[in-house]
């Protein structure tokens, strides 16, 4: 064989290879059976500012393979972080498994609705991100130590605009006898 042709059969034999390397790894990505999916997720989350609160997630192994899976997280507010819950387990075919996430936020954070993201982190599956909803209830005001003193003082003395009423009748008066 001349040089050529060698070469027309090296490219060839290559470029077959990577069409069925892309073809095979192309279908193993859309085998629908292999999926991990959440089945039970928390409605929303309830914390207050300084506390911790604990909620449960279930992923389900749709796929015909065992996968090592963990939770992946994204868009987590600076003023929360997560505490546990991002061990990997082993989810068997066909069945499910809960992760305990712990949150804690912190004391400065605003009160209102907060949002981040979840997903499962496998090798065996594309990630599904969800939201979780965290919901911050704001802490009831106490009054400081002296508002009642203060309250108190407010109700021995007469005030200012009393006494400044007081001085304009007067002097209305004083003038008015003043005249002949």
């Amino acid at each position: 064989m001349t040089r050529t042709k060698h070469l027309l059969l090296s490219i060839s034999i290559g470029i077959m290879i990577v069409i069925v390397v892309v073809s095979v790894r192309s279908c193993y990505a859309a085998t629908p059976e292999d999926k991990i999916r959440f089945t039970d997720l928390p409605p929303t989350i309830d914390i207050k500012p300084g506390s911790q609160e604990s909620f449960d997630v279930t992923l389900r192994n749709f796929g015909n393979q065992y996968a090592d899976v963990s939770i992946n997280v994204r868009s987590l507010p600076d003023a929360l972080t997560i505490v546990s819950g991002d061990e990997e387990r082993l989810l068997d075919m066909g069945k499910s498994v809960t992760y305990p996430i712990t949150i804690s936020a912190s004391d400065d954070i605003a009160p209102g609705t907060h949002q981040f993201e979840i997903a499962d982190k496998s090798h065996v599956d594309q990630h599904t991100w969800e939201t979780i909803s965290v919901r911050v209830k704001g802490s009831v005001p106490t009054p400081p130590a002296d508002a009642t003193s203060g309250q108190t003082e407010a109700k021995k003395s007469p005030g200012f605009g009393v006494v400044a009423v007081m001085f304009a009748l007067l002097l209305a008066y004083r003038s008015g006898r003043a005249q002949p």
